[in-house]
């Protein structure tokens, strides 16, 4: 069973967006300026599995390795508790990161934001640019899909610490697992002279994993795009034209 998400609170948060990110055109006088990476971007390949930087198999204890080939034997079952899909909750990050539908990031750097909206499940993040996450007794009491963030930058980097997930959701599209102890360090960057965008995410649960662990990303800006609307459960946007994307 799948059910429709209203569009009018999305389209409430884009106009409140767009009118803040108008108003804080002009630099803080005296402050260095904000590196602008604003703007509509997707990706021209997909791939269900997140995979280390380095190659090979993401560093799964044996127990969670267990969990996640019987994760992956549901999928292909049909069975999987996958609330992303049939109720159309956030994905979560790393999960995200790894969607076939374009986003948007939105700087509102005068009132010490920014915000990552995602096309899939219209997800949105909000990142705290003005004090570091609050602590980890905080952020299990209230614990999100989509984790809480805190960014600041180095240099021409934006880094992202997220933190305070639950543990319903997955890392990936094929169903690997994480515990409520996920913690994630995003480094985002324009490459090849402002035609790309790099997410290079840090991996870190002590559950699950063995070690800290990091995949990388990319994405074109496509400044030709809108975000488009979603309906759960409703055929969307043309994915024809991303690499690994198979008909259905």
């Amino acid at each position: 069973m799948t059910s429709r998400v209203s569009t009018a609170s999305w389209a409430a948060a884009l106009s409140v967006l767009a009118v803040a990110a108008y108003q804080s055109q002009d630099t803080v006088q005296g402050a260095a300026p904000t590196p602008d990476i604003s703007g509509v971007y997707w990706t021209n390949s997909y791939t269900s599995r997140i995979q280390p930087v380095n190659g090979g198999d993401p560093p799964y204890k044996h127990e969670a390795m267990a969990t996640y080939k019987k994760n992956m034997a549901a999928i292909a079952a049909g069975t999987l508790d996958d609330r992303a899909r049939s109720y159309c909750v956030p994905d979560g990050v790393p999960r995200v990161l790894q969607s076939p539908y374009p986003f948007e990031i939105v700087q509102v750097p005068q009132r010490g934001e920014l915000y990552l909206l995602y096309e899939i499940n219209h997800m949105i993040r909000r990142v705290d640019m003005q004090k570091p996450l609050a602590p980890e007794k905080e952020l299990q009491d209230l614990p999100f899909f989509a984790g809480h963030s805190a960014g600041h930058w180095e240099g021409d980097t934006l880094v992202i610490e997220t933190a305070g997930f639950n543990d319903t959701s997955f890392l990936d599209n094929s169903g690997a697992p994480h515990s409520d102890q996920l913690r994630t360090v995003e480094r985002i960057r324009k490459i090849d002279n402002g035609k790309a965008l790099e997410d290079v995410v840090t991996i870190h649960d002590p559950v699950v994993f063995t070690r800290d662990w990091s995949a990388r990303f990319v994405y074109q800006p496509r400044p030709d795009l809108r975000i488009m609307d979603w309906n759960c459960g409703e055929k969307h946007r043309d994915l024809s034209s991303v690499k690994g994307i198979h008909p259905q």
